[in-house]
């Protein structure tokens, strides 16, 4: 059997693959392993080593091609407000109003559901106040800040 048609074999099935398989990435190596088949059919059967090379210099172009491409489609996206946090369990909780769980050597940890969270504040806090979910620091920490509600009638 020629080697371009363990190229052109080798992309198809690659490229098939990909309907099975969640994800872009299987598709990239089976473009490259088409192309290497083509190019290895015009050019003739040349070195194993200097294919296998042309083959992972282009599957590397081609993914950081499709990459570009479906970040560009994905970011472009009109992903509805409700959706756009939906992987992000911390984002999610931004804007809320919460408890103060606990305040220890000036470490805040604050309830959510029934789940103590590390936070931090600018302003001194205790036990038991409410708290607006402000922002996040590195993924694992709340910024809050005091919870003024402007509705409560004053007596």
């Amino acid at each position: 059997m020629p080697l371009f048609l363990n190229w052109l074999t080798a992309g198809v099935a690659l490229t098939l693959l990909e309907l099975l398989m969640p994800g872009t990435y299987l598709i990239w190596f089976g473009f490259s392993a088409l192309l290497m088949g083509i190019i290895t059919y015009f050019s003739g059967s040349f070195d194993l080593v200097y294919q296998l090379t042309l083959f992972g210099v282009m599957a590397v172009v081609f993914a950081l091609i499709g990459w570009r491409i479906y970040g560009r489609l994905i970011f472009k996206a009109n992903t509805p407000e409700a959706y756009r946090h939906l992987n992000n369990t911390m984002a999610q909780h931004l804007n809320k109003v919460v408890t103060v769980a606990d305040v220890k050597d000036d470490k805040i940890q604050i309830t959510i559901g029934d789940t103590v969270w590390p936070a931090v504040a600018e302003e001194p806090l205790k036990k038991g106040d409410k708290v607006l979910i402000v922002g996040m620091e590195n993924n694992i920490v709340y910024k809050i800040k005091k919870f003024v509600d402007k509705n409560k009638k004053r007596v």
